[in-house]
């Protein structure tokens, strides 16, 4: 993951204002959902496709806690 998440700060560095794609097939899927939860002020754009089921459960309650109270992944 922080291969990717290095990788979207550095095109985030490069051109702020546009939009970063991030594609991912299953456990990729999963990737991009969290490098996204964890970097809530760079604009991506995810194109999930089969994203795992059980890790995709465990992703998704991240980003709706990240959602209802803020930035609580920096603590994490």
């Amino acid at each position: 993951m922080k291969l990717v998440e290095e990788s979207v700060k550095q095109e985030h560095a490069l051109s702020p204002k546009k939009p970063i794609y991030l594609v991912g097939d299953s456990l990729g899927g999963c990737l991009a959902l969290a490098v996204a939860a964890r970097n809530p002020t760079v604009d991506l754009v995810l194109i999930l496709v089969n994203p795992g089921e059980s890790i995709n459960v465990v992703f998704l309650s991240v980003i709706f806690v990240h959602i209802l109270f803020g930035n609580v992944l920096s603590t994490l």
